[in-house]
C-alpha cells in the first residue's frame, strides 16, 4: 500500500505531464491570426511616425497582407520588417503605396468604421489603432527565432493610355462634267408653274468619285424652273427649262451650278391649228356644194374655215407635264467641294 504522501506526489506529477503536453500541442497548432495582427500593430503603434499612417494589416492562416499609403520607401521597408519578424508569419504580401505628396507628420490616425458582427470576415483585420493586449503565452519556453517571411510585391499599376484623336472630316471635290441623276418628287406643269418655282427631288443614283460613294442615293435635291413657254392659241409649242440648284449631303447643303434640262410638248400648236382650220373649211365646202352648187361650196368653205379658226382659238395648245418620279439628268458646269465625315465614304454597291 502506498502512503498518502506518495499518492499526492504521483497525482501532481501526472498533472504536470498533462499540462506540459497541452502546451506543446498548442505551440504546434496553426498560427493565431489575431495574435499576429496584434503584434504587428503593436510594433507600428510604438513607432512615432508609422502610427500616423493609414496602414491595414490582414492575416489569414499566417499569410499577412499589408495595404495602405506611406510617405517613403523607407517607411514601406520598416513595415515589411515588422511583419516578417512577427511570430507565426508564413508569408508577407506587400500592397503598400508610396504617396507622391508628403504626408503631415501630425496626421490624425484613421479610424476604422465598426463592422456588423454578421459581416465580419474570418480573417483578422485592423487599422492603426491602439493595439489590444496580446494574450499571455501559455508556454514558458523561449520561442525560437523565426526566419524572415518572404515578401511578395504587388505589380505596379498600369496607367491607361489616352484615346486617339477623333478622325477629321474629309473634303472631296466633284469636278465639272459630273452627271447627277435626280428623280422628281413634285409634279411640274407648264400651264400652272412659273419661272423661279422650285421643286423637291432626290438623287436617283449614287454619285461616285475614285470608286467611293460621295453622294448617296436618295439624298435630297432642289430643282428650279428657269423658263416656261406655253403654246399660243393658233401656233407655238410649249416647253420648260429646269436646272439643279441644290444638294443636301450628310446634313449639309451645297449650291450647285448645273446644266439646263429642256423638255417640249409632244405636238406643235401650228400644225394642229392648220389641221383643225383646214378640216373646218373642207366640211363647210361640202355642205355648201350640196346646198347651192359651186357658189355655195365657196361660201361654205369660208364659213367652215372661220368656224375652225374660232374653235382652235378658243382652246389651249398641248402643255408640258412632268409627273412625280420622273428621272432627269444634270451635268455640273462648275466643281463642288463637299465636306464629309470619314466614316461616310463607302464602296459602291453592286
Amino acid at each position: 500500500m502506498f502512503s498518502p504522501r506518495l499518492r499526492v506526489a504521483a497525482l501532481l506529477l501526472g498533472l504536470a505531464v498533462t499540462f506540459s503536453g497541452c502546451s506543446l500541442f498548442k505551440s504546434s497548432s496553426a498560427p493565431d491570426d489575431s495574435v499576429i495582427v496584434a503584434e504587428i500593430q503593436s510594433k507600428l503603434y510604438q513607432d512615432p511616425v508609422l502610427k500616423t499612417r493609414d496602414i491595414r494589416v490582414i492575416s489569414q492562416k499566417g499569410v499577412v497582407v499589408l495595404t495602405g499609403t506611406v510617405d517613403s520607401g523607407k517607411e514601406k521597408t520598416s513595415i515589411e520588417d515588422f511583419a516578417q519578424t512577427a511570430r507565426g508569419v508564413k508569408q508577407v504580401i506587400d500592397e503598400l503605396n508610396v504617396s507622391s505628396t508628403p504626408m503631415a507628420a501630425a496626421q490624425a490616425p484613421a479610424t476604422a468604421a465598426p463592422e456588423h458582427p454578421r459581416r465580419r470576415p474570418r480573417s483578422a483585420m485592423a487599422v492603426n489603432q491602439p493595439p489590444p493586449v496580446p494574450p499571455a503565452e501559455e508556454s514558458t519556453a523561449a520561442p525560437e527565432a523565426a526566419a524572415p517571411a518572404p515578401v511578395v510585391h504587388a505589380p505596379p499599376a498600369v496607367e491607361p493610355s489616352s484615346p486617339p484623336p477623333p478622325p477629321q472630316p474629309v473634303q472631296v471635290t466633284l469636278p465639272a462634267g459630273t452627271v447627277i441623276a435626280v428623280q422628281t418628287v413634285d409634279p411640274i406643269d407648264s400651264s400652272v408653274n412659273h419661272p423661279g418655282d422650285e421643286f423637291a427631288a432626290t438623287v436617283a443614283s449614287p454619285v461616285l468619285e475614285d470608286g467611293q460613294i460621295i453622294i448617296p442615293r436618295y439624298s435630297n435635291a432642289r430643282i428650279r424652273l428657269v423658263s416656261v413657254r406655253s403654246a399660243g392659241r393658233i401656233k407655238g409649242r410649249s416647253d420648260v427649262e429646269l436646272t439643279l440648284i441644290n444638294l443636301k449631303v450628310k446634313g449639309k447643303s451645297y449650291a450647285v451650278d448645273a446644266s439646263v434640262y429642256q423638255q417640249q410638248a409632244a405636238t406643235s400648236r401650228g400644225k394642229r391649228s392648220a389641221e383643225v382650220i383646214g378640216g373646218g373649211a373642207g366640211l363647210g365646202a361640202l355642205i355648201g356644194a350640196i346646198a347651192g352648187g359651186g357658189k355655195g361650196a365657196a361660201i361654205g368653205a369660208a364659213i367652215g374655215a372661220g368656224g375652225g379658226t374660232a374653235v382652235q382659238a378658243g382652246t389651249k395648245g398641248s402643255q408640258v407635264k412632268i409627273p412625280s418620279e420622273t428621272k432627269l439628268n444634270f451635268t455640273l458646269r462648275r466643281p463642288i467641294t463637299l465636306t464629309l465625315p470619314p466614316q461616310s465614304l463607302g464602296q459602291p454597291q453592286n
